[in-house]
């Protein structure tokens, strides 16, 4: 992976050129460089080119870089509807209070009624289980720092009490 980054931006290279001395950069990483400068110069080793080179892309280095990057992306898995019947539908949310994940129209009721606006919605998920408290069947919505790991909020009444807790968004 480190011979596909770019030292300019530190990212996967995009569209890579390789320099006379042999360094590779993205193309518009080593345009910009250049475009600040009055010489053109390896911003790697700094060696000074007399005249601006024509930069070509390296085909092979991007087809490597390209390949990477779709390896390196995995594809996320549709979520479906838990409450559909007959062909699911995508999800939208997953609740935590109601164990299920919700499509467009059954997540309707999330948004009206008033017990169930209070339900703790996440980005829907396959797995849910593991974002609910195996021993109290709450949300997970807290990180325990002493102990290195999520809980409820009972398990801050409980084994937890005292412990250094903070919201899992931080």
């Amino acid at each position: 992976e480190e011979q596909l980054l770019c030292s300019i931006c530190l990212d996967v290279f995009t569209d890579p050129v390789t320099t006379p001395c042999g360094h590779n950069f993205c193309k518009s990483c080593l345009t910009q460089c250049w475009m600040k400068s009055q010489h053109c110069y390896c911003p790697l080793c700094k060696e000074k080119f007399t005249k601006k080179t024509e930069l070509k892309i390296n085909t092979t280095l991007r087809e490597v870089a390209d390949h990477f990057k779709k390896k390196s992306v995995p594809d996320k898995p549709e979520v479906l509807c838990d409450v559909c019947t007959g062909e699911k539908l995508k999800a939208l949310k997953s609740c935590l209070d109601c164990g299920l994940t919700f499509c467009k129209s059954h997540l309707e009721p999330h948004n009206h009624v008033l017990k169930l606006t209070k339900h703790k919605l996440i980005n829907p998920v396959e797995n849910l289980e593991d974002y609910i408290c195996q021993k109290h069947e709450r949300a997970l919505e807290l990180f325990c720092r002493d102990d290195q790991t999520c809980v409820c909020q009972f398990c801050t009444e409980g084994d937890h009490k005292n412990h250094n807790t903070v919201p899992i968004e931080e």
